[in-house]
């Protein structure tokens, strides 16, 4: 793994690398979701690259490293971050793996800027989102705004998150998220005035208006279990799958049996989808 940063549009990105840089059409760009950060893919990235891909996952805007600017939030400026980075790498081309808000983001490049995406990985979520998405989502959001006494308060409150089951990976990644202040205090490095933007931002966005227009080869993920219960908190339900499906043109579902939407990125089943569908 490699860590590096770049000056695009006024902001420093940082972005972690797996794999060796060696033929251009082997580039995936793994987006990650809401309130996440590039650690999303410390699983990911490393098997992709143990199967000869180079594997970029950004920080977005307003998440973990990278610089985080009063205003500027929602699909429209990620995907301009997104495409100045591969400009600033030499890529007019890449593959691309988006997780949540990165499924959100993934469509957008592909429906604005379709020659410059090779294949399409939507995680969870491309769909009419459910009524019920945000109280989904209130765990991953409940840190925000929140002040810590301490790191090991902060994890020891991550850990009881009933979203997933707590293991390194979930510690590395809460790790990442923490900004130890000099006072010994903790608060999430993802402010939550920029996600209040975001989410009011891509609220107003129309994804049927987007989706017809995606012309690269599309694979479409589901997590089979809700985070509220086993079927409540179901970011892209089965009926979303099905109708997003009909409206991109050569797309598949794959339901991933046994994870919710937080812990999709996890399963060796998505990540064997993933490889075929990448290698075809």
């Amino acid at each position: 793994m490699s860590t590096q940063q770049v000056q695009i549009n006024g902001i420093t990105l940082q972005y972690q690398t797996w794999g060796e840089f060696t033929r251009p059409e082997r580039t995936v760009l793994l987006v990650h979701g809401l309130t996440a950060s590039s650690q999303e893919w410390a699983q990911l990235g490393p098997v992709l690259a143990s199967q000869g891909w180079y594997a970029i996952a950004p920080d977005l805007r307003g998440r973990g490293l990278s610089e985080k600017p009063p205003h500027g939030y929602g699909m429209p400026y990620h995907v301009n971050d997104l495409l100045s980075l591969c400009d600033a790498l030499n890529l007019p081309v890449v593959h691309f793996i988006g997780h949540s808000l990165g499924a959100q983001i993934g469509y957008f490049f592909a429906a604005v800027h379709p020659k410059r995406l090779g294949r399409l990985v939507l995680v969870d979520a491309g769909g009419r989102v459910p009524p019920d998405s945000l109280q989904a989502i209130g765990a991953s959001l409940q840190r925000l705004g929140q002040i810590y006494p301490s790191l090991d308060a902060y994890l020891a409150e991550r850990q009881q998150t009933p979203i997933h089951q707590w293991s390194p990976f979930w510690e590395d990644y809460y790790r990442y998220d923490a900004e130890v202040h000099a006072d010994g205090t903790v608060t999430s490095r993802v402010p939550k005035a920029a996600i209040e933007e975001e989410i009011t931002v891509n609220m107003s966005m129309n994804a049927d208006a987007l989706l017809p227009r995606i012309q690269a080869p599309t694979l479409i993920t589901r997590a089979a279990l809700g985070t509220l219960s086993p079927t409540r908190g179901i970011i892209l339900t089965a009926d979303e799958a099905e109708r997003v499906q009909t409206i991109i043109k050569g797309s598949r579902v794959v339901e991933i049996p046994d994870i919710n939407h937080y812990t999709i990125m996890l399963s060796e089943v998505f990540t064997s989808a993933v490889l075929a569908f990448l290698s075809k």
